[in-house]
């Protein structure tokens, strides 16, 4: 299974800070090893947050890619001083088992919306900082590839199924691009639709005790059952189901707004650049680019609103100059680089002073109102299902299941689909007593 976070060569781990000669080797004493799950576009902007907080350390970036939990794992000179870690539902689990340290509470003198503190805090200490949110409830679409569909801000999911695919069907373009390769893009699609099918489903899934959760509860079944229905269609996705299995998320966005066979895609704030490059590329402007919100999965229903987010960690071997970069990289102003130069980043810290572009700058402004207090707890935000539930969210658990279910109802029907969700759900438990 690909990841938009491609392992990267050794070549392009290189060091970032003026006082660093060009001839740094990996593992140098003195310096300050980052760990990092980017790639691309990503990487290439981190560099630039680096490069203007550095100071007179000398820093290094080791990008892992999906193994960045490897990080945790190396010894020796060699081990990363820092981690900026994608899973912030590992860190609790990390810091029981000794693997990192704690961050200094001066750190959180910023002001973070509330989520963050459980997933960060073990035994009452605080082992690590967000530095950067995603939202997880966003769909990118083209505006001149619309037509008559309608807004897709007033969407339904059953919209989506029995209409919008049907009236696309009999044109060129599908209505979904998806990176089914990247088995993260399959549970952000999953989640959200639980997460509006039955709230109280998703806070108890994410809320059990390793082990003792159920995935035949009320709303596991639906939530199945609705994604089926979206995936099984051959006329869902351009090139089909098959196509969809080898397609990473870059190559998503880009059918629909560089190669335009495909009206929208489901994808984070992230997404942005990609965005860009692609309508560059076809010659097109930015005016047919539009975001909504991922649709209810019934007009009765709460929308979704799902985040994740990447925090910095620092492992049990960091010493004075990772804490001091490390409280540089947790600064309000550390990642303005970022949004001003490359866009696709949504900053944690709510005293970053970010100017945002047009399309990020309402996520950005929805985000702060969903995780005040006086949010209704249907409404609210809510963490990542998938960063939440440890193992079982990963690679060998929720990410593989759904990449099965969707080889099951590849060839459609509503009998293929229930015989998929009741096998998803018997393999979903049996993941779970694992964990026991």
């Amino acid at each position: 299974m690909g990841s938009r976070r491609a392992v990267l060569q050794a070549g392009l781990i290189v060091p970032l800070a003026a006082a660093c000669a060009p001839d740094v080797l990996l593992g140098r004493s003195g310096v300050v090893r980052i760990a990092v799950s980017w790639s691309g576009t990503e990487l290439a902007a981190f560099r630039t947050v680096l490069a203007g907080v550095a100071g007179t350390h000398a820093v290094e970036v080791i990008p892992l890619g999906d193994e960045i939990e490897t990080a945790f794992a190396a010894g020796g000179s060699t081990a990363p001083d820092i981690v900026l870690l994608p899973r912030a539902g590992r860190v609790r689990d990390l810091a029981a088992r000794g693997r990192l340290q704690p961050v200094e509470p001066t750190l959180w003198a910023g002001e973070y919306p509330e989520y963050w503190r459980p997933l960060l805090t073990h035994d009452g200490r605080l082992y690590g900082v967000p530095f950067k949110v995603t939202d997880k409830s966003m769909i990118w679409y083209d505006r001149e590839a619309i037509g008559e569909l309608g807004a897709p801000e007033f969407w339904t999911l059953p919209y989506w199924i029995d209409d919008a695919m049907g009236q696309l069907a009999r044109t060129p373009r599908r209505l979904l691009s998806l990176a089914a390769a990247d088995g993260w893009v399959l549970t952000d699609l999953f989640e959200n639709i639980l997460r509006s099918e039955n709230p109280g489903a998703y806070e108890s899934l994410a809320a059990a005790a390793p082990g003792e959760r159920d995935w035949g509860m009320a709303g596991v079944p639906e939530a199945l059952e609705h994604f089926g229905r979206l995936c099984g269609d051959q006329q869902s996705f351009p090139g089909g189901v098959g196509a969809s299995l080898t397609r990473q998320f870059p190559d998503a966005v880009r059918e629909v707004f560089e190669h335009r066979r495909a009206v929208l895609v489901v994808g984070p704030d992230f997404a942005e650049p990609i965005v860009r490059r692609g309508i560059s590329r076809a010659g097109r402007t930015m005016d047919v680019v539009g975001v909504a919100d991922f649709p209810r999965v019934t007009a009765a229903k709460q929308r979704p609103h799902i985040i994740g987010g990447d925090v910095i960690v620092l492992t049990q071997g960091a010493g004075e100059a990772a804490r001091a970069v490390a409280a540089r990289l947790a600064a309000p102003r550390a990642p303005l680089s970022w949004i001003a130069e490359h866009g696709g980043f949504l900053a944690a810290n709510t005293l970053t002073p970010a100017v945002y572009s047009e399309l990020l700058r309402p996520r950005a402004e929805g985000l702060a109102a969903l995780a005040r207090p006086a949010a209704s707890a249907a409404d609210r935000v809510v963490f990542d299902l998938s960063d939440s539930i440890g193992a079982v969210g990963g690679r060998n658990g929720l990410w593989r299941i759904l990449t099965e279910f969707l080889v099951a109802v590849g060839a459609g029907g509503p009998t293929r689909v229930a015989i998929a969700t009741d096998k998803a759900v018997a393999g979903l438990n049996t993941v779970e007593r694992r964990q026991r």
